[in-house]
C-alpha cells in the first residue's frame, strides 16, 4: 500500500491553480447564460404587457359600432398611451347608399413606458352616418 505522506502525494500549487481557474471559467459562463436568460424574460413580459394594453384598447376604449367615429382618438390604458387613427377604405362592391355599415382600417400605436411601440392595423365595421 503506498504511502500518502510523500513528496508526490497531493495537488502542486499550479495544478491546484489550473483547477480553480477552470472553476471561475465555469461559473462566469454560466452567469453570462443566465443573465441573457434573465433579459430576454423581461422583454418577453414586457412584450406580453404592451400587447395586452393593446388588446384593452381594442376591446374597451374604441368606440361601439352605432358610436360616432372621430378621425383620431387616444388615451392612456396601464400607463401605456396610445392613439387610433380611422381610415375610411373604399368598398367599389357597395355604393353608400346600399349598406348602413361602413368600414374603417383602424390604425393603433400603443407605446409603453420604456419605450417599447407597438402598431397595429384592423378593420372594424360602424353604423354610416345619417345624411
Amino acid at each position: 500500500m503506498p504511502r500518502l505522506d510523500r513528496a508526490e502525494a497531493g495537488f502542486t500549487l499550479i495544478e491546484a491553480l489550473v483547477a480553480l481557474a477552470v472553476v471561475a471559467i465555469s461559473v462566469g459562463a454560466i452567469a453570462v447564460v443566465m443573465g441573457s436568460t434573465a433579459r430576454g424574460t423581461r422583454q418577453l413580459e414586457g412584450h406580453v404587457v404592451l400587447v395586452q394594453a393593446a388588446a384593452d384598447v381594442l376591446w374597451s376604449e374604441l368606440p361601439g359600432r352605432k358610436d360616432d367615429v372621430p378621425s383620431t382618438l387616444s388615451g392612456e390604458v396601464a400607463r401605456h398611451t396610445w392613439r387610433a387613427d380611422f381610415i375610411p377604405i373604399s368598398a367599389p362592391l357597395a355604393t353608400a347608399g346600399e349598406t348602413k355599415w361602413l368600414p374603417l382600417k383602424v390604425a393603433l400605436r400603443v407605446s409603453s413606458p420604456s419605450g417599447a411601440v407597438l402598431e397595429l392595423e384592423t378593420v372594424r365595421l360602424f353604423k354610416r352616418p345619417e345624411k
